[in-house]
């Protein structure tokens, strides 16, 4: 209910984050799987908000309809991101099923795994602990690892891809140990030394970003209770990777106009809002299976939003960031 008060106090906005993208007033990309230019060192297919559920046939599509798509791709693909919200109850058929679907379609074995709030805190009569444990060992068997935390680093083309999560009881917040954010501290000295970027991938966004006060106020990470965001913009070439706002692809014009965005740097940080894969997305194309191609160069990285069923790419919210 909250975010269709938040479209109808909003209406204009929401109206022309459409328009304004739909429109290609930039140019069309033609419809196949491909990385902007062939010097990529990393390219990771990037989807938030799946909502799956076990008895829910049309998600599950979506989804399998998405992962198939990946096999006509023309250019090589290192990894595939959810960025939480995995399932919508965090049941263990629903995150069964996730897996069954992603081993039977996915044509790329490196997943990153990315638990959200649906997927720890909208369990009813399950402990939450347990509902971390179970994701764990889930995602454990699936990629072959030994995590023994819900939050964990790895490396892909010899770049730090960092996963943070709630550690709490909480419906939707997050709840960040010290000792996780010590991790993060830690992970981003070593990951940034070398000069290369750094990958935070967290289903909540921070406060204020991306325009998290106009689309869902409140829905963010809480800066004044964990001041995460001092501790990234300590480093060069940080990007932090966020869904949970179920916020549509937007142009670059609606930015300046509204100030709603999928991606902007503010003191140095990248901040990426991926749009809805599964449900409602506000404030821009509002339709299922949209998410982004992320493209990393050895100067530059490529933020592609694009729609993973119809291969449609829109280059209206198209975003280079250049490397420090």
């Amino acid at each position: 209910m909250d975010i269709f008060i938040s479209i109808l106090n909003n209406f204009a906005a929401f109206l022309m984050s459409v328009i304004m993208t739909v429109v290609p007033y930039k140019g069309i990309a033609a419809p196949v799987v491909d990385t902007k230019d062939d010097d990529c060192r990393l390219n990771i297919e990037m989807i938030s908000d799946i909502h799956l559920e076990d008895w829910g046939f049309i998600r599950s599509g979506f989804l399998a309809a998405g992962l198939t798509n990946l096999k006509h791709a023309k250019a090589p693909i290192d990894a595939i991101m959810v960025d939480g919200d995995l399932t919508n109850y965090g049941d263990m058929a629903s995150v069964d099923r996730f897996y069954y679907l992603f081993r039977k379609y996915s044509p790329v074995e490196t997943l990153i795994s990315v638990p959200g709030n649906h997927d720890i805190g909208h369990v009813e009569d399950r402990d939450h602990d347990e509902v971390r444990e179970y994701l764990i060992d889930s995602y454990n068997h699936y990629a072959g690892t030994d995590y023994d935390k819900i939050y964990y680093s790895t490396e892909i083309n010899g770049y730090k891809i960092i996963v943070l999560c709630d550690e709490g009881d909480r419906w939707d917040g997050m709840t960040i140990s010290d000792e996780q954010m010590a991790f993060l501290d830690r992970e981003l000295a070593e990951g940034t030394a070398d000069g290369k970027p750094v990958f935070v991938c967290c289903h909540w966004p921070l406060d204020g970003m991306n325009g998290e006060d106009i689309i869902w106020d409140g829905c963010g990470i809480e800066l004044d209770r964990y001041d995460v965001k001092s501790i990234c913009e300590k480093y060069k070439n940080v990007f932090w990777i966020s869904g949970h706002m179920h916020a549509g692809i937007k142009s670059q014009a609606v930015e300046e106009i509204y100030g709603l965005s999928n991606a902007e740097k503010i003191h140095g940080v990248t901040y990426i809002t991926l749009p809805t894969y599964g449900i409602v997305s506000m404030y821009g194309i509002p339709w299922s299976c949209m998410g982004a191609q992320l493209e990393v160069y050895d100067d530059e990285v490529v933020f592609r939003p694009r729609n993973f069923a119809t291969n449609n790419w829109y280059l209206n919210a198209e975003y280079t960031f250049t490397l420090d």
